[in-house]
């Protein structure tokens, strides 16, 4: 039974190396791996600005001032100066999109201005979108009244500031419209002029 039990021992004594030789050859713990990868990370790539790289972001053609003095003289010199350094193509993907980002401008202050001209037509037919809404005191009809007041001066204030945005834009629009047909022989048949108010002809 002694024996026996020698030869057992040593059979597990003689296992114990070849299980420690193949640990190295088992997966690694979390642990293991994160620490690995601090070892091995690499320092960010940098960014570096130049000047060059911060004209790149810079509007190449100036936007239209409409609440101050009219800048188109400025626009003009814009575009002047850039296609003295560039090709026409060039010259017309730049105006192109100077003139997407203005007709937008345009086409909502015309929107806008219409919706204000239908609600002013509704309050000359006596018709609110709170009509249904009867006041029940004197002092909740003057609140009324008084909220009423504020509403039509804003229209008119907004309708304002859109007829003067939008006839500066189409001003602009037809002078910048004429000189680079005129100047440079630019295809002008994309540059559509909106007319909402009946002030343009293009």
């Amino acid at each position: 039974m002694k024996a026996l039990v020698f030869l057992a021992f040593v059979s597990l004594a003689t296992m114990l190396p070849a299980q420690t030789q193949s640990a190295p050859d088992q997966p690694k713990s979390l642990g293991e791996v994160a620490r690995d990868s601090k070892k091995e990370k690499k320092e960010p790539a940098k960014i570096v600005l130049s000047d060059e790289t911060e004209q790149q972001h810079k509007a190449v053609i100036p936007d239209v001032f409409y609440g101050g003095v009219d800048n188109t003289d400025e626009i003009l010199k814009a575009i002047d100066d850039y296609h003295s350094t560039h090709n026409l193509q060039e010259t017309e993907a730049v105006v192109h999109i100077w003139f997407d980002k203005h007709d937008a401008m345009l086409l909502n202050a015309i929107e806008e201005n219409r919706r204000i001209e239908q609600r002013e037509r509704d309050r000359s037919l006596g018709y609110t979108p709170a009509s249904d809404a009867q006041p029940r005191s004197t002092q909740e009809y003057q609140e009324m009244q008084r909220v009423e007041l504020i509403s039509r001066r804003e229209d008119l204030k907004h309708k304002q500031e859109n007829g003067l945005l939008s006839a500066r834009i189409q001003q602009a629009f037809g002078k910048v419209r004429a000189q680079v047909k005129t100047k440079y022989g630019m295809n002008v048949e994309w540059f559509k002029i909106r007319c909402g108010n009946g002030n343009c002809s293009f």
